[in-house]
């Protein structure tokens, strides 16, 4: 548990404060702010009422930030789908929602353009193509997806 300064766990303003603190920084998925404001100290009852304000106010929407944090993993950072699936699952997204998430990032973004930008700078640095597609995986992205953007590499 980290140090916070002594919080009352029943005070609800405070956990609102909280909660509204962590969610202006970024996007959160209903279980990570509840275990934030758990590491806070607030009371397990407490917790449910602030998430349940969040949620109906729309503050947290897992469908929504579960997309958004895909097409951004995908589009900024090039990261594959199966890192993005593996990340969204630790971050309590609802294994339901991280796939229509994915389905619907994937309609819209070409993620064999994405692989095949990443593997030609890699591959220029390397010239090895088992390095590539080990690099390739290590960013999640899919075995079907390295496949084909290594036949696109050499030229098959």
């Amino acid at each position: 548990m980290k140090n916070y300064k002594k919080i009352d766990p029943k005070d609800e303003k405070a956990a609102e404060k909280s909660a509204l603190n962590l969610i202006k920084y970024r996007a959160r998925s209903e279980k990570e702010l509840s275990s934030r404001l758990k590491e806070k100290g607030f009371d397990e009852e407490v917790i449910a009422k602030v998430v349940e304000k969040c949620k109906k106010s729309g503050l947290i929407d897992d469908k929504l930030f579960a997309y958004l944090y895909a097409y951004d993993k995908l589009t900024l950072d090039n990261k594959g789908p199966m890192f993005i699936q593996y990340e969204l699952k630790r971050l309590g997204v609802d294994e339901r929602l991280i796939l229509e998430a994915l389905e619907k990032v994937k309609s819209e973004v070409d993620i064999n353009t994405i692989a095949l930008e990443l593997a030609k700078n890699y591959y220029e640095k390397t010239q090895d193509t088992l390095k590539t597609k080990a690099y390739l995986y290590r960013r999640g992205f899919e075995p079907d997806i390295i496949n084909c953007v290594i036949e696109d590499l050499r030229g098959d």
